[in-house]
């Protein structure tokens, strides 16, 4: 038993050595991981923000019914022009609700009634007195035969575009609901909710890049310019919100109303401000970090103070200097304290980006 001791310590030393240098060599031969840095650097930004909203007739007014009658007539097309008065719903003229014929009734007589005492007041067969009376009287039956016939011929009461037409004849017309909407489409307006901290970067006459924002439409098709021609005074003191309206030329008629947009929109410049490739910037628990290379080309993470950001890079309050290299590609192949090999010096790009608020 003593003998057999003897070997067995033996036995465990030489493992233990070899483990140990198997330990060794494996720290030895850890290799650096080949990396792509950029170096943060002072430049420009321009902060830009996305919105949404709907293009509307620059003029746009809604046609509603004032008695619940069926619709007998539709004389304009939806997408046809209408020029102010004309009819674009016509309901019928017979119906209970209507009162058309009974104050036509009305109207007539008081016309015969005003015509023949006009011809005994020239004989002097009445006073003045009285026919200013008879005349009262036609002026009010002509009110009330046109307040009768405005409710069955619904006219627009401006020139544009029949947009939108929501009945059918036979139809009963609703009441409380825009049966129709004529528009003014050779200028658009957009509205459009903006933070306060943006709207007071704004001003009128500033320009916004306008988009469609039909499904599939590719990037720059149907951009349009627009100008912020409003911008609100207090916000909304439910949304906290601003009120931004926007004006957009339309004269070839290539946008309709009711289209869904988005609007871009430089909401600030920063001029030569430190910053960093967005895609060197990561986050742990809500922290941006970097992974900065240090003197002794290993990976040093390290937290950052982050501000305006775009597309394209983060600008940093603190927490890295001018000129210290971070890394790009490679970096999730990286840890604190990491050996790094770099293979490529970025150099930062200074395109502008967007940040995007809906």
């Amino acid at each position: 038993m003593k003998g057999l001791r003897i070997v067995i310590l033996p036995l465990l030393a030489l493992t233990m050595i070899s483990c140990g240098k198997k330990q060794e060599a494996a720290v030895v031969e850890e290799k650096a991981v080949p990396v792509t840095v950029a170096s943060a650097s002072h430049s420009d930004m321009s902060i830009i923000r996305t919105y949404t909203g709907t293009l509307e007739g620059w003029k746009q007014a809604k046609i509603y019914a004032s008695i619940p009658e069926a619709v007998i007539e539709l004389p304009v097309r939806e997408g046809s022009f209408v020029q102010a008065g004309q009819a674009v719903i016509i309901l019928d003229k017979e119906g209970r609700a209507s009162q058309l014929r009974q104050a036509k009734a009305v109207y007539d007589e008081a016309q015969d009634n005003h015509a023949k005492m006009t011809r005994l007041y020239a004989q002097g067969a009445i006073s003045e007195q009285s026919l200013t009376s008879i005349k009262t009287g036609l002026d009010v039956a002509r009110a009330n035969y046109e307040s009768a016939r405005q409710a069955v011929e619904l006219t627009s009461p401006i020139s544009g575009i029949l947009t939108d037409l929501t009945v059918n004849i036979g139809q009963f017309a609703p009441l409380g609901m825009p049966l129709a909407t004529i528009a003014q489409t050779d200028k658009l307006r957009m509205t459009i909710y903006v933070d306060s901290r943006s709207a007071s970067f704004l001003k009128a006459g500033q320009k916004a890049i306008i988009s469609l924002a039909a499904a599939g439409a590719g990037a720059g098709q149907s951009d349009v310019e627009g100008d912020i021609i409003e911008i609100a005074r207090s916000a909304d003191p439910e949304t906290r919100l601003f009120r931004v309206d926007l004006q957009i030329d339309n004269k070839d008629r290539n946008l309709s109303p009711g289209t869904f947009a988005r609007a871009e929109i430089i909401v600030q410049e920063l001029d030569s401000v430190l910053t960093v490739p967005r895609e060197a910037v990561f986050f742990t628990e809500g922290i941006p970090k970097v992974y900065v290379v240090n003197a002794s080309s290993k990976a040093e993470e390290r937290s950052i103070q982050v501000g305006e950001n775009t597309l394209q890079k983060y600008q940093v309050l603190s927490g890295l200097a001018e000129g210290e290299r971070i890394v790009l590609l490679g970096r999730g192949q990286v840890e604190n304290g990491s050996p790094v090999m770099v293979m490529e010096q970025v150099n930062p790009s200074s395109s502008q980006g967007n940040s995007r608020e809906n």
